[in-house]
């Protein structure tokens, strides 16, 4: 018995030593991209290398790579028509607002336009399942992946290109809509100089 509870606990040590942050919590396993195929069939394509996907547990079945991928998906496909509705909406261009009723008109970015589509599905399945380094240690997001989106400005700035102007106000305070983009801060691809390997943070996704 007391073998077998030995074991136990070496087994649990391996799988914590396995372990890599997923949203800045050891909840997520490297795994190799041969299984892609049946766990990522929407991110597979532009996730070809070791990424760190939940870790299977017991507690909440639907902690899967399967599920999140599934996840991912669905909000991807939901954000994209969202967005290209309020492009196309010809009541916000002739009153020229946008969704919030601002008084700038909204520039169409995923309208007749695959190129901003892939960048940020690529963001998208990037962001949720990070890349692995030989160290089974997940990544930080690089700021040039998201290099083609809109929100990847100064920080000061809540990664936007300038401050945010609010004319709305509830219970004399003005209401800011503006939130910070997922995976920011954003970061510099950069390595060691003397062992030319990725510089890590732990806490944060990946690079």
């Amino acid at each position: 018995m007391r073998r077998v509870l030995q074991l136990g606990v070496v087994c649990a040590r391996l799988v914590w030593l396995e372990a890599c942050m997923l949203d800045a919590s050891d909840t997520g396993v490297c795994t190799e991209p041969t299984d892609f195929d049946l766990l990522l069939p929407f991110c597979k394509a532009v996730v070809p290398y070791t990424a760190c996907l939940p870790r299977y547990q017991t507690l909440w079945f639907n902690h899967s790579a399967l599920a999140k991928d599934r996840f991912v998906e669905q909000m991807f496909t939901k954000l994209l028509a969202q967005r290209k509705i309020y492009e196309t909406n010809s009541s916000m261009a002739d009153d020229d607002t946008d969704e919030w009723g601002g008084s700038r008109a909204i520039t169409p970015r995923f309208t007749d336009n695959s190129d901003c589509e892939n960048a940020f599905r690529n963001y998208f399945c990037w962001l949720n399942f990070p890349r692995c380094d030989a160290e089974g240690r997940s990544l930080l997001l690089c700021r040039s992946y998201s290099s083609d989106l809109w929100r990847c400005g100064d920080p000061k700035y809540v990664n936007a290109r300038s401050a945010e102007i609010s004319t709305t106000w509830t219970d004399q305070k003005l209401v800011y809509y503006r939130a910070p983009y997922p995976g920011s801060p954003f970061k510099d691809n950069a390595v060691d100089p003397d062992t030319n390997k990725p510089l890590v943070h732990r806490w944060i996704t990946r690079e």
